[in-house]
């Protein structure tokens, strides 16, 4: 049991806690109400989003045709594309030895580097 002094703190005490889980509790379903119309307003705004996206897909101008290959005569030069990069693709100079966009290297070198520095001898005493 607790005693209360004569000035009647714990009943002030126990007024206080009360207010606060009532204000606790209204601030809780306030915010509760506000994020559920934010919620449905945000599907709705999706759900319109994908209905435009999707009548504007089956009504919307037919995609570009992909071109048909063209039929090559027999003893006509064939076309030749451009090395490509195997690591992003980008075209390449036949001579270069990295590729200009990801520094990937094209080619091994035929020769090895030389190492910096200078060769030890072996001493002897």
């Amino acid at each position: 049991m607790t005693v209360e002094n004569g000035n009647g703190e714990l009943r002030q005490l126990l007024e206080i806690k009360r207010a606060y889980r009532r204000d606790l509790t209204t601030l809780e379903e306030e915010l509760k109400a506000r994020f559920e119309r934010e919620l449905l307003d945000g599907k709705k705004r999706l759900k319109e989003q994908y209905l435009e996206n999707v009548v504007d897909a089956v009504f919307g101008e037919p995609a570009p045709a992909e071109p048909k290959p063209v039929a090559v005569e027999p003893g006509a030069p064939a076309e030749t594309k451009p090395p490509a990069c195997p690591e992003c693709g980008g075209t390449v100079d036949p001579n270069d030895k990295f590729c200009a966009n990801c520094a990937f290297p094209l080619k091994e070198d035929e020769k090895p580097a030389a190492i910096a520095g200078r060769k030890f001898r072996t001493r002897s005493r």
